[in-house]
């Protein structure tokens, strides 16, 4: 059985769920972007559950963990970690054997310290990168000792808020921390909107240079989308999330459109490739014209659009995975937000369109844990049986030709 606190924690974490994709800003703004594809595209393959993964939790750890990362050892041994925020710890899995195998707890105080851990990067067990809210990375090793810390805005001493220049980081398991050509990558957003004399100057993806630690920006919210003084100010709107060609070039999902954005490093300009739903519908946006938008109108217009997050490279079967949350055309503000039906697109690897699948609503799955491994894509299932509560399970989907 969970303990009290185990409850407690699930609770907060629920809530940072909905407070998430809830605080809609008050503002308003006038942007439509229509899909053009609507209605026109085939399906050829969809996604079936092919079995899952059951990990036993301690009466410490919830179920929906904040941040995963999945490791590779020398010798083909997997292992799923996952953020433990009561515990301040990083807890080890053996994902063969769906057992505990470890942990790496981390002060609150001191030199040691890292107060709130919001993700991380194991490059090796004694090289493991914490981030710590808001504007740290720390590297530690398997003692949870702090070897280095390293600012992620250069320890800006401007006069006006660092945050208008700066990303902020919404780290999750659809959005880590990742390495690429000996660099620590990081896509962070503008949670509360770009003015148009910032946009050309606001970059949200940072680069870690392992060697020297140096601190590079890079990547810019494309204009046509963010730009002409629209003030979305809200994370759910802001959020890139970000992919890799095999070629190296960055993949970045805009919620707002329905194509994907994709630039080289160091590279400032985009070339775009459709990468839409077949049921998705123009994307608009609020028109109230008050300065203060109730919740109400806020709440009711998330739930009655469409809007992408996550995009996933599978390099086992060479597709990409792209999801979308659907809108609910006659959704009310008694609606939940976690009713919004989840679909999952298939692409190849040019981004043709292979088909989609709805999986169910955000009440049975949390595609925020949504990684893949050679059986199949993974996703967190959330089952309403009182017999799982002491179990973190996977669904793992397979592609099958319809």
């Amino acid at each position: 059985m969970y303990s009290k606190v185990h409850y407690a924690f699930r609770k907060i974490n629920l809530y940072f769920h909905y407070f998430f994709f809830a605080v809609l800003a008050s503002c308003t703004y006038t942007v439509k972007i229509k899909n053009e594809k609507e209605g026109k595209l085939i399906s050829q393959y969809q996604l079936l559950v092919s079995g899952e993964k059951r990990i036993l939790l301690d009466y410490e750890t919830a179920p929906q963990p904040p941040y995963m990362q999945m490791i590779q050892g020398a010798n083909g041994e997997r292992t799923l970690t996952l953020l433990n925020l009561y515990k301040n710890a990083i807890y080890f899995y053996d994902y063969e054997k769906a057992v505990y195998i470890g942990k790496v707890e981390y002060e609150k105080e001191g030199p040691d310290g890292i107060p709130r851990p919001a993700g991380y990067y194991i490059k090796n067990i004694d090289s493991i990168y914490v981030f710590n809210r808001p504007i740290e990375l720390a590297l530690t090793d398997s003692l949870g000792r702090v070897k280095q810390r390293i600012s992620l805005n250069n320890n800006s001493s401007r006069s006006d808020p660092w945050s208008l220049y700066y990303p902020q980081y919404q780290l999750s398991t659809i959005n880590q921390l990742i390495e690429k050509q000996e660099k620590l990558i990081i896509t962070g957003m503008a949670p509360t909107g770009i003015e148009d004399s910032l946009i050309s100057k606001f970059l949200f993806t940072v680069c870690i240079d392992y060697k020297s630690n140096n601190v590079e920006f890079m990547h810019k919210y494309p204009y046509e989308l963010y730009g002409s003084n629209v003030q979305l100010e809200s994370p759910p709107f802001m959020q890139p999330y970000r992919a890799f060609l095999p070629n190296g070039e960055f993949i970045y999902s805009f919620p707002i459109s329905h194509d994907i954005y994709i630039s080289s490093y160091g590279v400032y300009n985009y070339r775009t490739v459709y990468a839409g739903s077949n049921v998705a519908g123009t994307i608009r946006s609020m028109n109230d014209g008050r300065k203060r938008i109730p919740d109400e109108v806020i709440i009711t217009h998330f739930l009655q659009h469409d809007f992408y997050a996550a995009i996933l490279h599978d390099p086992y079967r060479h597709v990409y995975y792209r999801i979308m949350l659907q809108a609910i055309p006659d959704a009310t503000i008694i609606a939940k937000w976690r009713k919004k039906p989840v679909i999952v697109i298939i692409m190849d690897e040019q981004f043709n369109y292979l088909g989609e699948t709805v999986i169910g609503d955000g009440k049975e799955w949390n595609w925020t844990n949504f990684f893949v491994t050679r059986e199949g894509l993974n996703i967190e299932y959330l089952s309403d049986n009182d017999a799982d509560e002491d179990y973190m399970i996977f669904k793992v989907f397979i592609i099958e030709k319809i």
